[in-house]
This record gives structure tokens, sequence and C-alpha cells, in this order.
């Protein structure tokens, strides 16, 4: 099958950037264009989650801290999409999105969306406790997405 637009779900992940590797080959040889996304989720938490320091539990310090938060995990998703574009070759024409939402689901609307032909994702990326076999992100993906998914390992 000849792919005309891959994308490529990135979240920093030794994992992802193997995903990465795999998609710009496969770009490369289809001649397809490569879209890189970063999903994050919505309510993005500080550190100490729902546990509050002393002193903490003012609603308006509490949402200054959430909003920082969020402010910091939206920064680092340009920097993992930045380190992204830039292992690309530079005649491979690519895209990026950074967008809010639960992973799995962000990734498979916008591949609906905007008619991705083949989702490429890692099999291990940044949730916290590592699964068995598949991160519970590609699990999701590989089970809901419309599009054939390759998990790069």
């Amino acid at each position: 099958m000849l792919y005309k637009k891959i994308l490529v779900a990135v979240d920093g992940s030794e994992g992802s950037f193997d995903a990465l590797r795999n998609g710009i080959e496969i770009a490369r040889n289809s001649g397809a264009e490569l879209t890189l996304l970063y999903a994050m989720n919505k309510s993005v938490q500080p550190a100490y989650s729902s546990v509050y320091p002393v002193g903490m539990t003012d609603p308006a310090s509490v949402r200054e801290e959430v909003k920082e938060a969020q402010v910091s995990e939206e920064r680092f998703g340009e920097e993992i999409l930045n380190k992204a574009q830039n292992r690309v070759d530079p005649d491979i024409k690519t895209t990026t999105a950074l967008l809010h939402g639960n992973p799995p689901a962000t990734i498979c609307a916008y591949a609906e969306k905007n008619n991705i032909d083949l989702i490429v994702i890692g099999n291990r990326g940044h949730s916290g406790l590592k699964k068995l076999f598949l991160g519970s992100v590609s699990q999701k993906v590989v089970s809901d997405a419309l599009q054939p998914v390759l998990v790069a390992k």
C-alpha cells in the first residue's frame, strides 16, 4: 500500500523516537507527508496532584499551580515536537500538532479528521508504570483507530 499521509505520535520517550524513525523511513520510501503529533491530557495537574502542600488550600493558588503545570507541559510538548522535526529529512513534507485531550482518543480523532493513512506509535511511552506488552496509549490506539497502526519496538 502506498501511504500519502502518515501520523507519528511522539511523547519524548525512546519508543516514540523509534516510531519516528519508522515513520520517516516509510515516508521517504512512499513520498508521504508526515504529521508529528504530541497529545497531552486536558487537565494537567501539578506534581503534588491532589495532596496540597501546607498553605496551598486557597483555590486561587491551586488554579495558578494547575495553569503553571499546563504551561510547563505545553513547553515540553513543543520541545519534543522540535526535536522530532529536526530528525526528519528536509525533503519530507512535515507538519506538527500539539493537541489537548485524552492521548489515544486525540490521536485517533486527528487521524480520522485529517485522512491519515497510517498511524505510527511507540510501544511504550511516558505512562509511568511500564506495561507488560504494549503501553496503554498504543494499545488503545491499536484498538480504536480506523487506520492501520504500526507499533514500533
